[in-house]
Order: C-alpha cells, then sequence, then structure tokens
C-alpha cells in the first residue's frame, strides 16, 4: 500500500534527481541491488550476535538497524536506476531474489534470538512469505508480454497489503522493539498470509473470463 502511494507521490521524483546525481555514473542497478543484499545479511547476522551476547544486545540492535535501514534505501535506489538505465529481465529477477533472501535470513536471524518463544510465529512468517511470493510469481507468469509493458516490470505487478515498505517497516520494528517479536511476527505473518489470499482473488478476477 505504501509502495503505490510513494509512486504517486513528489518523492519518486526526488529519488530520481538523487540517483542521477550520486549514482547513475558510477553504479548499475544490479550492482546497487548486490550491495542492498550484502548490507541485508550483514544485519541479520547482527541480528544473530544480538542474540548470542546478551551483554552487547543493545549495541548490535542499533547498528543492525541503522545497516538495515541502509539496506532497504539502496534497495528503493536500484529501481530508479533500472527505470534510468534500462530494465531488465535478468534485474527484476535478481532484485526479488535478493529482497526474499534479505527478508528470510533477517527473521531466520530473529528466531534464532529466542527460539523456544519464536519458532512458531518465525516458521508461519517464512512460510507467509512463500505463499506469498508463489502467488505473485504465479499470477505474474500467466499475464501477456504486452501487459507487462503497462507495469513497467519484469513480471505482472499488483499493489498488496503488505510490500516491500510494509515489510521494512516490521523488520525495522521487530529489530527495535525486541521484546514484542513474538506479537509482531505472528501479525507479520497473518497479514502476508492475507496478501497472498488477496493476490488469489486478484487471479479469479483476471481469468475468470
Amino acid at each position: 500500500m505504501i509502495d503505490k502511494l510513494l509512486s504517486k507521490s513528489q518523492l519518486n521524483k526526488l529519488i530520481e534527481r538523487f540517483v542521477r546525481r550520486v549514482f547513475y555514473k558510477h553504479f548499475s542497478a544490479n550492482l546497487l541491488t548486490i550491495i542492498g543484499l550484502i548490507l541485508g545479511l550483514l544485519t541479520a547476522f547482527l541480528i544473530f550476535l544480538s542474540g548470542f551476547f546478551k551483554e552487547l544486545n543493545l549495541i548490535f540492535i542499533i547498528i543492525s538497524a541503522i545497516i538495515m535501514g541502509t539496506s532497504f534505501f539502496i534497495d528503493a535506489l536500484d529501481g530508479t536506476m533500472a527505470r534510468l538505465k534500462g530494465i531488465t529481465k535478468f534485474g527484476g529477477i535478481l532484485d526479488i531474489f535478493c529482497d526474499r533472501t534479505v527478508e528470510i535470513s533477517i527473521i531466520i536471524a530473529f528466531i534464532s534470538t529466542n527460539p523456544s518463544i519464536l519458532i512458531w510465529p518465525g516458521i508461519f512468517s517464512l512460510g507467509s512469505i512463500v505463499l506469498c511470493i508463489s502467488m505473485f510469481l504465479l499470477v505474474g507468469g500467466a499475464i501477456k508480454a504486452e501487459d507487462l509493458e503497462e507495469n513497467k516490470k519484469v513480471i505482472y505487478y499488483r499493489h498488496g497489503l503488505i510490500e516491500r515498505s510494509e515489510t521494512f517497516l516490521f523488520l525495522l520494528s521487530m529489530t527495535l522493539f525486541y521484546p514484542w517479536r513474538f506479537e509482531l511476527l505472528w501479525l507479520f505473518a497473518i497479514l502476508v498470509f492475507i496478501t497472498a489470499f488477496l493476490r488469489l482473488r486478484d487471479a479469479y478476477i483476471l481469468f475468470k473470463a
């Protein structure tokens, strides 16, 4: 939902100007995607360490939150860079792969900090992500190529309840407000599952004819 609102706001133009001035000459979209992946994996590793070294927990939490924010910011830039330099199919596939890898790694890191408590909401969160991305790819793969041009994506994309921005806010909240990870993980799992169900509804509407 947030992604859809931002796509229609002036923020998009500001980001495009920023990318042109700072990154355009020196970075490709795929390189930005890889940098975001590395920072995301580093975030997951620091969250894991926060559960292992209890006495340094707060330090690891703060650092991981900062790096996570940087990772997601760079992830937002790679799409803008791709639109400026030309969208490629591999770039779109790489972006999806890196996004899901970061999200799954961070959730596994959350579980590792208190597995006896977080194992079930963590498993349901991971399962919901798999279900949601499966629906996303199934619906997208069934859309005709000419429809992809209208959406400027490597695969057809319909906005949902939980998208990249909402996922970031949830993961950031779970990082900072670690005493409430159990509740936040369950809420995240439920909302992602609802998003998957809504994509199933979209499939029915799109293909019932």
